[in-house]
């Protein structure tokens, strides 16, 4: 049957672009893809900033950029059909099938095309509702953690990590997976989220509206920086020669390709990244920027952590699809605690 799907066909405002376009075919499932009926999605940072233009140069000149584009990189849903050619996965999909997926856009919709490898079974013990809070935020933790920084689950008990945002989608994630993984974990946030982030379990809490992190942290293995304005103090709270690591989720590299276009301001971000990364080898440290990968085995690994009871989804507001301007709004007004899902009538 015919569906929906939140368009817009140039950047702008929430309230100027977003639309919500009915009764569009539904698509067909290419190869190596799942078509899903999406019961849940969700809105996201990113998707607010790349519909207000926000690396724009990148992305069309990458062909992701296609009128009229549709947001959402949250799926949780049900496989409705699967493509032929289907890669050698460890899971055999089957129709029926409950999912999550983090996608590159597009899950702001009835219907998702979503490749085989980027899904996981959706943990049983989630509706859909809370399942969607969890694919991008956690992989943009895992993409950072263990991709980016190296961080192997399997061996950081007992690694002390300092989290930023903590109570934000992905930092409220990232302390949860730490702490499944046995890290001692040092958090920052305002005064409203303290008892919030205590609760998720961080080891210490640091109010960023009455403490200036410089000089309270010292000796930690790993800064997971998700803030702004914190890579000076978070640096400083590393240890030094003993192999630690920073790593950011904020990086300037679409800012500066806004700025310069594409060929500037890619050379100009990796000559960037290239004198931090040499600054800090200098003193025994290694320095990355992250960039989320939908990734299909690690999602396994998440869901199975989220069904163990080891880490709980995060969702801040419910919004159903028609309220896609109020969503954003909600998104831009940096209130939320946790992730803002979008329910397009799936059920439980």
């Amino acid at each position: 049957m015919p569906g929906r799907a939140v368009q817009y066909r140039r950047y702008g405002t929430a309230r100027d672009v977003l639309e919500v376009a009915r009764d569009l075919p539904v698509p067909e499932v290419g190869p190596d893809e799942l078509l899903v009926r999406v019961c849940a999605s969700s809105v996201n940072p990113i998707d607010c900033a790349v519909r207000g233009g926000y690396g724009r140069a990148f992305f069309e000149a990458r062909g992701l950029s296609r009128w009229p584009m549709c947001p959402g990189r949250d799926v949780s849903g049900e496989v409705i059909a699967i493509g032929p050619y289907g890669p050698a996965t460890s899971h055999s999909w089957q129709v029926g099938d409950l999912i999550i997926a983090a996608t590159l856009g597009g899950a702001n919709a009835d219907y998702a095309r979503v490749p085989q490898n980027w899904a996981a079974l959706k943990p049983a013990s989630l509706s859909f509702i809370e399942a969607a809070s969890i694919p991008y935020s956690a992989l943009t933790a895992w993409s950072a953690l263990v991709d980016a920084a190296g961080l192997n689950p399997a061996q950081a008990a007992g690694r002390r990590v300092i989290v930023t945002r903590a109570a934000g989608g992905v930092g409220g994630l990232a302390v949860q997976m730490l702490k499944a993984w046995g890290a001692y974990v040092a958090a920052t946030c305002s005064t409203r989220n303290v008892e919030f982030v205590r609760a998720l379990g961080a080891d210490r809490v640091i109010d960023y509206s009455k403490e200036s992190v410089k000089g309270l942290l010292h000796d930690f293995d790993l800064a997971f920086d998700a803030s702004f304005d914190l890579e000076e103090a978070l640096l400083d709270a590393l240890k030094v020669q003993g192999d630690a690591r920073y790593v950011s989720i904020v990086t300037p590299k679409l800012r500066l390709i806004d700025a310069l276009g594409l060929e500037e301001g890619l050379r100009a971000g990796d000559e960037l990244l290239a004198e931090r990364v040499a600054a800090q080898r200098l003193l025994g440290r290694s320095y990355h920027w992250a960039f989320m990968r939908p990734n299909g085995e690690a999602l396994k690994v998440i869901a199975a952590l989220v069904d163990a009871g080891r880490l709980r989804p995060i969702v801040d507001r419910t919004f159903v699809l028609e309220e896609i301007v109020a969503a954003h709004e909600h998104c831009e007004s940096g209130r939320s605690r946790g992730r803002i899902v979008i329910d397009l009538g799936g059920g439980s």
